[in-house]
Parts: C-alpha cells; sequence; structure tokens
C-alpha cells in the first residue's frame, strides 16, 4: 500500500484507500522538472507521466532521472501515459521499456481511435486480439496495462466497454475511470459499478459541456462517484481551468479534502 494515502469505507463497507496526484499533460508546456516541484508545493502524492510532453518512449535516461527527482520529493509514480493505441500498429515495447526506466507498474493505453459503434464486429476481434498481446507483454515487465476511459473509443460506453474487458479476458488488461462528457450521471455511475476490481486510476476533474471548472464546483457529483469506488486508487488531477497554476493549487486542495475527510 502507498505511503501517502487516505483511507475510508464507503456506504457499501468496502476498504478503499485514495491517493491524490497529478496527470503530467495538464502541464503540456511545463518542463518535467517543473511539474515535479508543482505537484511537491501543492502537497500531492503522485504523477501520472504523459508520453507525448514529458518522457518520450525509448528516454530510459530521462525516465531514471525523473523517477530520482521523484524519489527525492517522495512522490510516487501514478503510471505512464502511452498513447499506444491499439489498431494503430504501433509497438507498445518501447512504452514499456521507459515505464520501467520510470519505475511505473501501470501503463495506460488507448482503444482505438473510433466511436465504438462505428467499429465492425471484425475490428473489435482484431483489437481484442491485440490487446491480449500487449497484456502478455506487460506481464513480462511485471506490469498492468489500464484503458483510457474516453470519447471515441472502445472505452466510450459502458456496454462496449466492459464487453470489450470481457472479450480480451486477460486479467492483466483493466481500465482508468473519468466522468466522460456525454453520458449521464446514472451512466457515469454504472460504469463504475460494472468495472469494479478493473478500475486502476482515476482522472479528476470537473466539467459542464466542454466547459472546464473548479473542481469544489462538482463536489456532490465526486461524492456521489467515490461511493462507488472500491480498492486502492491514485484520483489524478486533469484539465485544471484555463491551465492555470494557481486554479490547479485550489483543485489541489480540494482534493486532499476530499480524501482526508473520507478517513
Amino acid at each position: 500500500m502507498p505511503l501517502h494515502s487516505s483511507v475510508f469505507f464507503s456506504e457499501r463497507g468496502l476498504f478503499t484507500v485514495l491517493i491524490p496526484g497529478l496527470v503530467s499533460v495538464t502541464f503540456k508546456k511545463m518542463k518535467a522538472d517543473n511539474v515535479v516541484k508543482l505537484a511537491e508545493k501543492a502537497g500531492l502524492k503522485a504523477i501520472e507521466w504523459s508520453e507525448h510532453h514529458h518522457i518520450r518512449p525509448g528516454d530510459a535516461k530521462e525516465a531514471m532521472r525523473i523517477a530520482s527527482i521523484m524519489e527525492d520529493c517522495n512522490l510516487e509514480v501514478a503510471s505512464y501515459g502511452s498513447y499506444f493505441r491499439l489498431s494503430s500498429g504501433m509497438d507498445i515495447i518501447p512504452s514499456l521499456d521507459t515505464a520501467e526506466a520510470l519505475g511505473a507498474r501501470t501503463v495506460r493505453i488507448w482503444g482505438g481511435s473510433k466511436p465504438s459503434r462505428k467499429m465492425t464486429d471484425r475490428e473489435r476481434l482484431l483489437m481484442a486480439d491485440e490487446a491480449l498481446r500487449a497484456a502478455d507483454a506487460a506481464s513480462g515487465y511485471g506490469m498492468t496495462l489500464a484503458l483510457e476511459w474516453h470519447r471515441d473509443t472502445v472505452t466510450d460506453t459502458n456496454e462496449s466497454a466492459i464487453g470489450f474487458l470481457n472479450m480480451v479476458g486477460h486479467p492483466n488488461l483493466k481500465s482508468f475511470w473519468q466522468p466522460t462528457p456525454g453520458l449521464s450521471m446514472k451512466e457515469r455511475i454504472e460504469g463504475l459499478n460494472l468495472l469494479g476490481e478493473r478500475l486502476v486510476n482515476i482522472h479528476t476533474y470537473y466539467w459542464q459541456g466542454e466547459d472546464r471548472l473548479p473542481l469544489k464546483d462538482g463536489e456532490k457529483y465526486w461524492k456521489e462517484y467515490l461511493e462507488h469506488i472500491r480498492g486502492d486508487h491514485y484520483m489524478l488531477l486533469e484539465f485544471v481551468k484555463d491551465d492555470s497554476v494557481s486554479q490547479f493549487m485550489e483543485d489541489s486542495a480540494t482534493l486532499k479534502e476530499w480524501t482526508s475527510s473520507m478517513n
């Protein structure tokens, strides 16, 4: 169990550990060293690193350097946010190698690049076969793969996401979760319930439509989501209003308050 966490029993009576952190892509133009300093200043405990913007696949030297800086700051690596997409012909090995150098135990991947309703049965079957092979490869590194829970991918609806996970049927393929725009509150909660033990990390933000708002404005919604989350998870801030550092500091305080109040 990570050292920096908040522990609570939900209404469902299930033991849960939440660790507040940051998705580095939130500050995609900021240098990795400064992202570390910002997370430390905000009192967060973990970072998910972006493959596109901070630690490129294949750059083991940079990954090890950042891991060392994080250790000095007493920060944990929540995950490696890869942009490996199923059905794209990409090779996952460079991402796994870099995640290993970083010390990440989870690698985020993407479930294709089209809405699930437009995927043919054959496309879904081929994607599942590829996901099975990728999960096997990750197992050799002692890592878990987790799908991004996102619009216009195989995880854009609860039915498609859970059906795909069941089709692959690999214990090493799991999923992230976020309050996806376009899904109702009821659908979002159903998704959490359906994921169950296959839930890994939680991307945390508050939107109305396409507008980013302060996290605290979404408290009543997030308190309800949290009642349907069980197990050990990183809660990772993402999509800060106006990409503002001051808003990030405020949202970090909100996140820490939520998790600590669950004790």
